[in-house]
C-alpha cells in the first residue's frame, strides 16, 4: 500500500493521527523496528526496496527529533503496513477506435451491446494507504498511530525518486509526533 503510495505518483498526501492522550511521549527515547509489510503492485525486489527505503526515512525523522534505535530494551516499537486498492471504477460504453481521438463522442453509460474490436471505455480510480503504530514496549499497546493515504496516478510504476517520495510519506506521517499530551 504504502509503495503504491508513495512511488506511484500522484496526489498529495493526507494524514490522520491518532493517539493515547494519556500517554508521556516525553519519555520516548529509544525505539526499534517490530514489523513491516507491504502489498503492492510492484515486483518483489522492488517492494524490497521500497520497504528499506520507507524504514530509511522513517529513521531520519525520528532520529531528527532526538529519538535513537536500538534493539536492546526499546521504549517503543515502530510497525506498518500498507497497500492499495481500487476504490472507485466506472465504465461506460465501449468506443469505436474513430472515437478514441474525439473526447466528445465518449460515452458516460454502460451497455452489454460490446462491439467487438471496439476500446473499453473504464476508469478505475486508486488509493494507497500506510498506516504506522507506536508500541509502547512496557505495555505491548498502541500508543500512537498515523493513516496516510494518497491518490494513485501510475499504480505498478517505480519511481525513479524513490527516496524523496518515501520521504515524504515519513514527513506527513510523523508531523504531528511526537504529540504533546497530558502525559501521567
Amino acid at each position: 500500500m504504502l509503495v503504491c503510495l508513495a512511488v506511484s505518483g500522484g496526489l498529495a498526501q493526507k494524514a490522520e493521527t491518532q493517539f493515547d492522550r494519556s500517554v508521556d511521549f516525553s519519555r520516548y527515547k529509544t525505539y526499534a523496528w517490530r514489523e513491516y509489510n507491504l502489498t503492492t503492485q510492484q515486483n518483489p525486489q522492488n517492494e524490497k526496496l521500497i520497504e528499506h527505503s520507507l524504514v530509511n526515512a522513517v529513521n531520519a525523522r525520528l532520529k531528527a527529533d532526538g529519538l535513537t534505535e536500538s534493539q536492546n530494551n526499546p521504549d517503543f516499537y515502530v510497525s506498518y503496513h500498507g497497500g492499495s486498492g481500487m476504490t472507485h471504477g466506472a465504465s461506460g460504453s465501449a468506443l469505436k477506435p474513430h472515437e478514441v481521438s474525439n473526447p466528445s463522442t465518449m460515452g458516460t453509460t454502460f451497455t452489454s451491446n460490446t462491439i467487438p474490436g471496439s476500446i473499453p471505455n473504464v476508469w478505475v480510480e486508486m488509493h494507497g494507504v500506510v498506516v504506522f503504530e507506536l508500541t509502547d514496549a512496557k505495555s505491548n499497546t498502541v500508543v500512537w498511530s498515523s493513516t496516510v493515504s494518497k491518490k494513485i496516478k501510475k499504480p505498478g510504476r517505480m519511481p525513479q525518486n524513490l527516496d524523496q517520495e518515501t520521504a515524504k510519506i515519513a514527513q506527513v506521517a510523523f508531523r504531528k509526533f511526537p504529540p504533546k499530551s497530558r502525559g501521567k
